[in-house]
């Protein structure tokens, strides 16, 4: 019999933390990017957009005395853990949660760029660059962006 905690299981029961979800990994030990124990979530900040979790503030140190804000759009939960894309060092060094039950826009970017991602409502393009802004893709000249004739020859 399968042990239900081994990695090989848990790696066929991950899901997404939907709004319907997100009371499931209330107070769940987080786990980063190479499995290594981060913390305890503290708080679910759920996304303005559907509901589903965009934001957790996760208990780190040895009796959680310290909180940190960590993206988990990209999350996965097993039933038990909450994996996060993260490096532990990273997670420890992520921005603390101000007083409050909210998370301000402002907060929530300064999050995000700690994590290398784009602030809200600015993705960044295929290739990483900050100055492509998908959210106006097709809404300059042809070429202005690479989402436009994707896959066409490129211009002599």
């Amino acid at each position: 019999m399968t042990d239900p905690r081994s990695v090989r299981h848990r790696a066929l029961t991950t899901h997404m933390i939907t709004k319907s979800t997100i009371h499931e990994i209330e107070n769940a030990p987080v786990k980063d990017r190479d499995g290594a124990s981060v913390g305890k979530v503290a708080q679910v900040f759920p996304s303005t957009e559907d509901g589903s979790a965009a934001f957790v503030s996760v208990a780190t140190g040895l009796l959680g005395g310290h909180t940190v804000l960590v993206p988990v759009e990209d999350a996965t939960f097993d039933g038990t853990d909450l994996h996060v894309g993260y490096s532990k060092s990273a997670i420890k060094d992520a921005p603390s949660p101000g007083a409050g039950n909210t998370l301000t826009e402002t907060q929530a970017n300064a999050v995000r760029k700690h994590f290398g991602l784009s602030p809200a409502g600015k993705a960044t393009g295929d290739m990483g660059d900050p100055r492509e802004n998908l959210d106006q893709a097709g809404t300059g000249p042809a070429g202005a962006d690479d989402t436009e004739g994707a896959g066409a020859t490129p211009p002599a």
